[in-house]
Formats: C-alpha cells, structure tokens, sequence
C-alpha cells in the first residue's frame, strides 16, 4: 500500500470529530499530503398526512447550510494554521455514504468515535461501525481526546506519542493486509511496529480431557507463526523496528489493553481465531470503543488483495 495523496476527513463540529481532524492533520503533515474536510448533514423532518408525497422538512435548509459553512471555515483554519493544505466540503447526505463515495479518491479516511446530535447527522455509532466495511481506502476511528489543553482546544501538535503502532495479527490473510497498513502508518510517524497475537483458551484449557501440554502446544504454534511474521517483516523492511508478543486472552481484552501505550491501533476486517469477524460482531464494536487510541481498519478491497478467502467470507 503506497502513502495516501490525500486524507479525507469527516466533521461535524463536535469535540470528537475536531480530534479526529486534529490527528488526520497531524498525519497529513507527517506524510506530506493534503486534507480534505467533509461534512456531511441530513435535514431531520416528519412525514406529513397522506396529502403529501414526501417528508417536510423540520429545519431551513439555508440555516443548516450556513451552519455548516461556518463549521468547515473554523475546521480549515484550524487545520492551514498547522502549515497543512486543506479543502473544505459540505453535502447534504447520509455521512457513511458520502465519507465512502469519496474513500475512493482517498488515502486515507478519518472519523471520530462520537458525533453531534441535533440536526447533524452523527458521526459515529453508525459512521464509523459502517464506514470501515464501505470504505474504497483505510479507515481510522479516533476515539475522543482523554484531555483538552487549558485553554479548551484539541491543537494537533498537543498529541500524545509513543513511538509505537500496534498491530493486531492471527496468521489470516486480513491480519496481512493490517502489517502492510502498520508498516505504512509507522514510516508516516517514524514509530515501530508491535505485532500482538491474541489466544484465547477461554472453555479448552480446563477441560479435563485434553493433554496436560495443550496450552503450551497452542500457544507455541501461535509464538512460531508470530515468529514467522517478524523474520519476514524484518527481512522486507530492515529499517523498520519490529517486536512481537504474544498474549492469553480474548481478542478485544488484549488489542484494548495493547492499545494504551500506542500511537494507532491497526486491525483486520476479519479474521481467525481471536479476530474473527471483526467488524461484523462484538469483537468490532469492543475494539472501538474500548481502544485508548486511534483505530485503523484497511480497506476490504486490500486485504482480498492479500490472497484467498479466509473464514467466515
């Protein structure tokens, strides 16, 4: 996966998604690339008697738009006063459609993980559960800044680092597709990459009829394959610092807890063993809201690029 020739990003005037620009800002200036900043609204209405053939709508669509406008002119400022590019744009359109219509012509796509209520189509909940399946290119989900500078604002450059993006992997051609995405997001910050492989024996390792050995069978099977990834990861980027651990427990308990000494957090759709179905169950929806930093999710297309079908397609 080359860098991206843009980031696109969506807002909506709530603190969450003004973190979301703030980072997307932060990595458009690491890597070199310009910003696009999208809202996109829906007007809220109710259905009339049977006189009338559509819905009416409850607030002036002049109003709304002008609102918006006003949103993205302090959206672009905040953005050019880091040195960045950036163009604006509103739509009136359900967000997860518009954000993936435009993913095609992007590198990147980031949201927040809360949006605004009122009028303002939310950008999360919904956005960036579907976003990730929709979206043409890589999706990242910040989750909401844990605190603001005194004097209220969320500056880009104000940003915790550690110097490090964890990736989640379990040997899946979608766990594939993630190391690519680590690998281009850790040159973008000059961080490393630690690849976590998650085990869970929850149900097995008590079972009175299985091996004594079967714990440490599975996850030395589990240490090898990890090992493998490494070896080859070091072996194609040898620039690039790598480590590697693996961890007992479930899928979302470890990449949530990996999660808090990290810069980005990065994910496969889907998976086998721990990861399995991610994006498409409670693993998902866990990751996303229990991460402590932002969540990248590569795009379906990327990882079927990975090669063959893995379970659960």
């Amino acid at each position: 996966m080359n860098a991206p020739q843009h980031v696109l990003v969506g807002v909506d005037g709530s603190d969450e998604s003004l973190h979301a620009l703030d980072w997307a800002a932060a990595y458009a200036r690491c890597a070199g690339v310009e910003l696009h900043v999208l809202s996109a609204y829906t007007l809220p209405g109710f259905t009339g008697s049977y006189s009338f053939a559509h819905d009416v709508p409850m607030v002036d669509d002049l109003y709304a738009k002008r609102y918006v406008e006003d949103l993205l002119a302090r959206a672009h400022e905040r953005v050019v006063a880091t040195g960045v590019p950036a163009t604006t744009e509103v739509t009136i359109a359900d967000a997860t459609t518009a954000l993936s219509e435009r993913s095609a012509r992007s590198g990147l796509v980031v949201v927040g993980a809360r949006g605004a209520g009122g009028f303002m189509e939310r950008l999360l909940g919904t956005v960036s559960a579907n976003l990730p399946v929709r979206s043409a290119c890589p999706t990242v989900v910040v989750p909401g800044r844990a605190r603001a500078d005194d004097d209220g604002s969320l500056a880009a450059d104000s940003i915790d680092r550690f110097g490090k993006v964890v990736v989640g992997v379990d040997g899946s051609p979608s766990s594939d597709a993630a190391l690519r995405a680590a690998v281009v997001q850790a040159r973008a910050w000059g961080a490393a990459v630690e690849l976590v492989r998650a085990v869970s024996l929850v149900g097995w390792s008590g079972s009175p009829w299985l091996d004594p050995g079967f714990r440490e069978s599975v996850l030395g099977g589990a240490r090898a394959e990890l090992d493998r990834d490494v070896a080859r990861l070091r072996a194609e980027h040898p620039d690039l610092s790598v480590s590697a651990d693996v961890v007992e427990g479930h899928a979302s308990d470890v990449l949530a807890d990996s999660s808090a000494a990290a810069d980005l957090l990065v994910v496969g759709s889907r998976g086998r063993g721990g990861i399995r179905g991610l994006l498409l169950g409670s693993t998902s929806q866990a990751v996303l809201r229990r991460s402590h930093c932002p969540v990248l999710i590569p795009a379906r297309a990327s990882e079927r690029a990975g090669g063959g079908r893995t379970d659960g397609d």
